[in-house]
C-alpha cells in the first residue's frame, strides 16, 4: 500500500512539475508567438496589397476586412480572408481586391493538402541551382508566390471559374487547375471567388461609394 503511495506521489509531482514547466515556456514564449504571428500577417497584406504602406481595420456584418492606403495616402485596395474545404484540409487564402473589384493578389494562409500534388498550390519555382546554394549564391528577382496563385492577379468576379484540361479553354481568363489536385485547385477558387463575393454584396448593402 506505501509503495502505491508512493508511486502516486512521484507521479502526481512529474505531473505538476512538467504543468509548472509547460507554463513558463510558455509565458516566455507568447510575446515571441504574438509578434510572429504579427509579422506574418503583416507581410501577406504587404503581398496581397502591393504599394500599400498603411493599413485600417474595418468590419462588416459576415466578415473583417483591411484597407490598405499607399505612401500617398490613396485607397490601395481591400483585404480580407475566405476558406474552402480541400482534399486533406480546409484551405484558408487572403485576397486582396483593387477599388475597382479586380483582384491584386492571392496568398494561401493554411493548407494541409498532399505533398506534390496540392501543395503545389503554394510551391514557389526555385530559380536557384544547387551550385548557387553551394557558392551561397542568391539569385535576385526570384519568383515569390506559385503560378497558381499567380493567376487569381487581375481577376474579376466572373473570371473566378476552374478550367480542368479543357482545350482550348473556354475564356483565356479563367483558372487553370493544377493537374492532378483539381479539389485543391476548385477548394482555393472557390475560397476566392466567395470572399469576393460576399465583400461586395456587404460593402453594397452598407452603401458603399463605388462598389459595383
Amino acid at each position: 500500500m506505501k509503495g502505491v503511495l508512493k508511486m502516486v506521489c512521484v507521479l502526481t509531482s512529474i505531473c505538476v512539475v512538467s504543468a509548472l514547466g509547460l507554463g513558463y515556456v510558455y509565458t516566455k514564449a507568447k510575446p515571441k508567438i504574438e509578434e510572429q504571428a504579427e509579422e506574418a500577417s503583416r507581410k501577406a497584406l504587404e503581398q496581397v496589397l502591393p504599394g500599400a504602406v498603411k493599413f485600417a481595420d474595418k468590419t462588416l456584418p459576415s466578415l473583417n476586412y483591411v484597407e490598405g492606403y499607399g505612401a500617398d495616402g490613396k485607397l490601395v485596395g481591400y483585404a480580407f480572408d475566405g476558406e474552402a474545404k480541400g482534399y486533406s484540409s480546409t484551405i484558408v487564402v487572403k485576397v486582396g481586391l483593387s477599388p475597382d473589384n479586380n483582384i491584386l493578389a492571392i496568398k494561401i494562409l493554411q493548407q494541409q493538402e498532399t505533398p506534390g500534388l496540392g501543395t503545389k498550390a503554394v510551391d514557389v519555382p526555385v530559380e536557384e541551382t544547387l551550385w548557387d546554394k553551394l557558392r551561397g549564391r542568391v539569385v535576385e528577382g526570384g519568383a515569390t508566390e506559385s503560378p497558381f496563385q499567380a493567376q487569381f492577379r487581375g481577376k474579376g468576379p466572373d473570371d473566378l471559374k476552374l478550367v480542368r484540361g479543357e482545350w482550348p479553354p473556354p475564356h483565356p481568363d479563367h483558372i487553370d487547375a493544377i493537374t492532378g489536385a483539381t479539389i485543391t485547385s476548385r477548394a482555393v477558387t472557390d475560397a476566392v471567388k466567395d470572399a469576393v463575393e460576399l465583400f461586395l454584396k456587404e460593402r453594397k448593402d452598407e452603401g458603399a461609394q463605388g462598389v459595383h
